[in-house]
């Protein structure tokens, strides 16, 4: 899980996006005022729907105008493919009636550690040469999310790389993918998905 710090300026978004893309991307060039695949991916250290994620999270904090601004610098291809992967933006409360496996989401609230995890049996499906079944807890850190600081329900889960470094109990934005959760029994029954996150902001 990677912390992405918003842009601050239309400058600074320019600057880091426009970027020349790696060393083998010969097509692009760096301050050409068009973004393309191999500049965004550098950019957010990933492709793909993460790639997506990054580039919504590390506008957010700009005004509406300069955001309107860096997009219109996307390339073709980018453009359409954002309409395409564009990520949703999700209250804690919102992701099960709203969310649905697969989808890219951006998820902001309260965090708060999942200490008891006999309290949270939570399963989540491994493709191996077989399907396996697995504890949520055996593969990430666990984290309930919620709409206000007072913890008041309903909430959503989401998991982060295992042994990180613990976040605080601040607001939050989350970036990841939604994916199904189930239990063997019916205490997880507010629960159907979770956010493997990829990445997350503290708002400044």
């Amino acid at each position: 899980m990677r912390e992405v710090k918003p842009y601050r300026t239309l400058a600074g978004a320019t600057r880091a996006l426009d970027n020349g893309g790696r060393f083998y991307n010969v097509f692009a060039h760096a301050d050409d005022r068009v973004v393309d695949v191999g500049e965004l991916s550098k950019a957010a250290g990933a492709s793909g729907a993460r790639a997506f994620l990054f580039f919504e999270m590390a506008l957010m904090d700009l005004p509406a105008d300069e955001r309107a601004q860096v997009v219109a610098q996307l390339s073709p291809a980018l453009t359409s493919r954002l309409a395409t992967h564009r990520p949703s933006k999700l209250a804690p409360s919102a992701v099960e009636s709203e969310g649905r496996v697969g989808m890219p989401a951006i998820v902001a609230g309260y965090p708060f550690f999942v200490e008891d995890r006999t309290q949270f049996t939570g399963f989540i499906v491994m493709v191996t040469p077989v399907i396996m079944m697995i504890p949520i807890f055996d593969q990430f850190d666990v984290y309930e999310v919620f709409d206000t600081p007072n913890r008041g329900t309903p909430r959503s889960v989401i998991a982060t790389t295992r042994g990180s470094k613990r976040l605080e109990e601040v607001y939050t934005r989350f970036g990841g993918l939604l994916r199904e959760l189930q239990f063997e029994d019916k205490t997880g029954g507010d629960h159907g998905l979770f956010l493997e996150t990829a990445y997350y902001t503290v708002p400044g």
